[in-house]
């Protein structure tokens, strides 16, 4: 949710900061203010911004002074966390005010006990970016991981204090379609008062199309209207709505929030995926938030050019591999027409290299503190981006080992809680086990990541494409109503290699590799989306088979084109978004 309404203190911008190899920061009580900090800008990852931080992953901790007016005094105070850690402890003067585990999803504190108005405070921020087994995602040390994306530490997203009175707008679900329907729950926080909420909608032009109000019961109220006139969102018109929530206690307004809303539906219907009753086939890339010196954090003008790229080469779509990504990101794709496959943090390609005995794999999986964390992160994704015209779908995991029985235990449990957290959605996971998986019976699509022809049938690109011909209608004879999209295929190209013949690590072998599986994928008529592994390079830890970068971008990291980017967009630009269109 965004708000006009609150005000707000926005703490970008430098901090101090301070290693603590040694974890001695809380026994000598640096909460209450640290000497010898060095300058750290927020948001960004710590990791790129002094190289004699690059290969730490440990605790360190921040902290920056900001000044609160005192008008402020009898509001109650929030700080806001868009995405820290790994693992965040907060202070604020001195008293600790909460934690919190993960990444990549919001978090918010209270911090009334604390809080200064008409005076200077002292934020303090620890943060514990250590590797381990029972973190999700896991992993051993920085380069011993089960991802294959490089473990960066920090305060990567926006920080700021939000005020708000005393009772509030807590959480907001919105759900649409495209014939017009429109449902509105609100759940209000702070004591229970008599109270009402007042709805609007306003068009593109910011002209308002519909208002009513409906009264609160036990701290909650839903309106439910059929509107007429409703123009839906699709990637050919994402037409998007300003949907106005306001808080009214004693006839008075205390509250009020906004969401940036689409009329759209999504259903899978006898082995299709449907957006606003048509099938729609999903062409793009699976992406990662990296970028050289801010590390998780993209800026804002990296984002709008990664937008226009993608729009240019044809693609419609993409997979926030391997985690939710920043609000900012998704607020373009619901901007520009882009459908979201949004993914928890729960990515496992490498779990059986971090556990070689079966038996320990399997015990990983039966943890139930394990899946609680991982429930707790998806609820925090839904409930930060359920809202969105451009998310339809979730994807629970990356990569399991979902050959064994307790890891399909595992993603059936997950896949269970997100369905009961938003039924409005498909759900999936992306399966590198395929016709061996015994987890694709609990997803609504099946999604396939194939590399043959490249860490296997190495150097032959033919022999990859049969094999993967073979594999991929094992799958869909196995599951024949069920759509596949293919979530990952791709080779790595480093910038400047050329060969002719195309030899592997050139940028024709790449072109070449991608040309020929996309042809191949396109033309089978179960198959619902093509998603090219990666947009752009991106940094990995360190292995013998990596060069500092994974090189399967189509773009560089620093998002120039390679030879792949001129055949994909020859290849995307030739497949419609709707198979009921002519291309």
């Amino acid at each position: 949710m965004k708000s006009s309404f609150r005000f707000r203190i926005d703490l970008s911008g430098f901090w101090e900061f301070k290693l603590d190899p040694r974890n001695e920061g809380e026994p000598k009580e640096w909460f209450r203010g640290f000497d010898g900090g060095e300058p750290i800008y927020v948001p960004s990852s710590w990791n790129e911004q002094n190289p004699s931080w690059d290969k730490y992953a440990g605790i360190a901790w921040y902290q920056r002074r900001f000044y609160v007016p005192k008008e402020l005094e009898g509001k109650t105070p929030w700080l806001v966390f868009k995405g820290a850690g790994y693992h965040a402890k907060v202070w604020l003067n001195g008293v600790f005010l909460g934690e919190h585990e993960g990444s990549f999803t919001e978090f918010r504190l209270d911090a009334s006990k604390a809080l200064k108005a008409g005076d200077w405070n002292l934020l303090v921020v620890r943060i514990d970016n250590r590797l381990s087994l029972d973190r999700i995602p896991p992993g051993r040390a920085l380069n011993v991981t089960a991802f294959d994306f490089f473990p960066y530490g920090g305060i990567h997203r926006p920080v700021y204090l939000e005020f708000t009175s005393g009772n509030y707008i807590d959480e907001l679900i919105v759900v649409t379609d495209h014939r017009g329907s429109l449902k509105v729950e609100v759940s209000v926080g702070g004591p229970r008062v008599e109270c009402d909420v007042v709805v609007k909608l306003r068009d593109r032009l910011f002209r308002e199309v519909f208002k009513d109000k409906a009264r609160c019961v036990d701290g909650k109220a839903v309106l439910e209207r059929k509107l007429e006139g409703i123009r839906p969102w699709s990637p050919e018109d994402p037409y998007l709505y300003t949907l106005h929530v306001e808080l009214v206690v004693g006839g008075q307004v205390v509250d009020g929030v906004e969401e940036r809303i689409g009329f759209r539906s999504v259903e899978v219907k006898d082995g299709k995926i449907l957006l606003n009753g048509r099938p729609v086939f999903l062409k793009g890339f699976g992406r990662h938030e990296d970028f050289p010196v801010t590390g998780k954090h993209l800026p804002g003008a990296v984002l709008v050019r990664d937008y226009f790229l993608m729009k240019k080469i044809g693609a419609n779509s993409f997979r926030t591999s391997h985690y939710p990504y920043s609000d900012e990101h998704l607020d373009l794709a619901d901007e520009m027409g882009f459908l979201v496959i949004l993914e928890t943090p729960v990515c496992l390609s490498g779990l059986g290299r971090l556990l070689p005995e079966e038996e320990e794999l399997r015990k990983w999986f039966k943890n139930p503190e394990i899946l609680a964390k991982a429930k707790r992160m998806a609820e925090e994704m839904i409930k930060q981006h359920r809202n969105r015209p451009s998310v339809i779908m979730y994807s629970v995991v990356n990569e399991p080992p979902s050959h064994l029985e307790e890891c399909a235990e595992f993603i059936k449990e997950l896949a269970e809680h997100v369905r009961k957290l938003d039924p409005t959605k498909p759900i999936t996971f992306a399966s590198n086990r395929r016709s061996e998986d015994k987890a694709l019976k609990y997803v609504d699509v099946i999604s396939l990541n194939f590399y043959y022809g490249w860490y296997s049938e190495w150097g032959d690109i033919e022999a990859g494409v049969e094999q993967l011909k073979k594999e991929v209608e094992k799958v869909h004879a196995l599951f024949p109503e069920k759509p596949i999209i293919i979530t990952e295929y791709g080779a790595g190209a480093i910038t400047g290699q050329h060969s002719d013949p195309p030899l592997m690590w050139s940028e024709e072998y790449q072109a070449e590799f991608l040309r020929r599986y996309t042809e191949e994928l396109a033309r089978k008529e179960y198959i619902y989306g093509l998603h090219i592994w990666n947009f752009s390079d991106f940094r990995t830890p360190e292995t013998p088979w990596r060069t500092i970068l994974n090189r399967k971008g189509v773009f560089t990291r620093d998002r120039q084109p390679k030879l792949s980017a001129y055949i994909v967009r020859k290849l995307f630009n030739s497949i419609p978004t709707f198979r009921d269109q002519s291309s």
